[in-house]
């Protein structure tokens, strides 16, 4: 469908899930070629074993996403980041830090930003689509 290289876009987020746990979530999507290397890691160099791994789900317009989440214990100090290896990159790793002091009550918001970019994307391939096929007859 795509034969061109699409970067990732990476939205992370986190859940306090109990006294001293947080459930941090790395969403990665809008990328093309399928493969892609999602992890998380503590303070730069440690990496934090996944718990919960989606599978690649394509989109309409020809490109993927996954979800990866860590559970993790709240501490003050710890960084952590989703660090994303595609070959859109070129060899670079693209890393996203979560901010702890950043409330998470903001999920919604997160979920509502995706779904609109997704939709437009949905919009315009189904446009160039119509177009494409209105230029053929």
């Amino acid at each position: 469908f795509l034969s061109l290289l699409v970067r990732p876009e990476v939205k992370v987020w986190s859940r306090h899930l109990s006294d001293g746990v947080t459930r941090l979530q790395c969403l990665v999507y809008g990328f093309h070629p399928r493969p892609v290397d999602v992890k998380w890691v503590r303070n730069g160099t440690d990496h934090v074993p996944s718990d919960e791994i989606t599978p690649i789900l394509p989109h309409p317009d020809g490109t993927y996403q996954i979800k990866v989440s860590v559970e993790v214990p709240t501490r003050e100090g710890d960084t952590y980041s989703c660090n994303v290896d595609h070959s859109s990159l070129e060899g670079e790793t693209l890393s996203v830090i979560w901010d702890s002091s950043a409330k998470s009550k903001n999920n919604i918001s997160v979920i509502i930003g995706i779904c609109v970019a997704f939709a437009v994307k949905v919009i315009i391939s189904v446009a160039i689509g119509v177009m494409a096929c209105r230029n053929r007859h």
